[in-house]
């Protein structure tokens, strides 16, 4: 009967530690940045909101759409919706239509 290999992984070195750190550090400086821009937009939004402007959200999809985080949406387009794009045959263009 063999027994199981049992050896211990290697202990990591200060340099990789520094190199995983800096990595860790760099990752959580552009989530700040991600969240400052987020809550940003929100604010804006929110006030844009109270002086009752009609695209008051606008500001945040911007922001969203910025950092790749829209979530995905399939409007569900009538002929005549299509119709009131333009003639048949026109490539729509784009995430969204505005």
């Amino acid at each position: 009967m063999s027994m199981p290999d049992r050896s211990r992984p290697p202990r990591p070195t200060i340099a990789s530690l520094t190199r995983y750190t800096t990595q860790l550090q760099g990752q959580l400086a552009e989530l700040r940045h991600e969240h400052a821009e987020l809550l940003a937009a929100a604010r804006t939004a929110v006030l844009a909101s109270w002086d009752g402007e009609t695209e008051a959200l606008s500001v945040l999809v911007d922001a969203l759409d910025r950092l790749d985080a829209l979530p995905e949406y399939a409007p569900q387009l009538t002929a005549q919706a299509f119709q009131a794009l333009g003639p048949a045959g026109t490539p729509l263009v784009g995430r969204r239509i505005a």
